[in-house]
């Protein structure tokens, strides 16, 4: 069984040649800009994720240049999700009393941010260099209301601090993480971790998928995983996918481009996963 409903129009990834086949050819138009809708030359930049939700993200051109960072500006695919999970949030079952969500990359902070109010509990999460630059913009925006907001370091491939590998994630997301196939294989690791998953290729999930038994006690979802990603390289992209669904067992759709955003329907993919 799915742990959430799959959208109309979601397509299943079974094939990841052909999914990547399809994105570029059709998904891609020549007109298409790569990050056309941020401006990562401010110091600040306001982002508006609902009629309800405004938030000031601070960016760093200094860190930027640094060797292996790239987190300390924003980027479309944050926006993207941002948006695409508070818009979505009664589909998700998102509940500041139940949910737990952690993000991999965090950069500036955006989407964990934004999701902050609308959950029970949000671990921002990037390498040791980004924390403090992370730290900024939540306490910028949350002020000393970020008792549910969790700051911490977390190297994909590495081991994983042991307080957040025995809590149980209801949603593992991350935004233009894909950009560079010398990582995926820790990615997608990091992520089997998270989902509860068990050492070695084909992973199964050790979480049971059930939501209750007769005495009423409640078990635990199986972790979704929710990627959102700029169409930068067909073969980053393909090698992405088939760690995911060919090496690791997981089961995966791409949402509709209906529930992007108008500035986002051309250039970009947001994935569903579970083990």
């Amino acid at each position: 069984m799915s742990p959430i409903s799959i959208p109309h129009g979601a397509v299943q990834v079974i094939d990841p040649y052909e999914e990547v086949f399809l994105l570029y050819t059709e998904g891609r138009p020549l007109e298409w800009k790569h990050n056309r809708v941020v401006s990562q030359k401010k110091n600040y930049v306001e982002v508006t994720i609902d009629d309800r939700t405004t938030v000031n993200i601070g960016q760093s051109q200094s860190l930027l240049s640094a060797r292996g960072t790239t987190g300390s500006v924003l980027w479309d695919s944050s926006i993207m999700l941002s948006r695409l999970m508070i818009t979505n949030r009664e589909w998700l079952g998102l509940s500041t009393e139940k949910t737990n969500v952690i993000e991999l990359g965090s950069g500036c902070g955006l989407t964990g941010i934004a999701l902050s109010s609308h959950v029970r509990l949000m671990a921002l999460t990037d390498q040791a260099s980004m924390i403090p630059h992370l730290w900024k913009n939540v306490k910028r925006n949350l002020g000393n209301q970020n008792s549910k907001v969790i700051v911490t370091e977390l190297m994909w491939g590495e081991d994983i601090d042991k307080d957040i590998i025995r809590q149980h994630w209801d949603y593992v997301i991350a935004s233009d993480c894909i950009f560079n196939e010398s990582i995926n294989v820790s990615f997608v690791e990091t992520l089997v971790k998270l989902c509860g998953g068990v050492g070695g290729d084909n992973s199964k999930t050790t979480r049971p998928a059930s939501t209750s038994d007769e005495s009423g006690r409640e078990d635990l979802q199986r972790t979704v995983v929710i990627i959102a990603l700029e169409l930068r390289s067909d073969e980053v992209h393909s090698n992405f996918l088939e760690e995911m669904t060919v090496k690791r067992n997981f089961m995966m759709w791409r949402l509709p481009t209906s529930m992007y955003g108008s500035e986002f329907e051309k250039g970009y993919a947001v994935y569903v996963a579970w083990i």
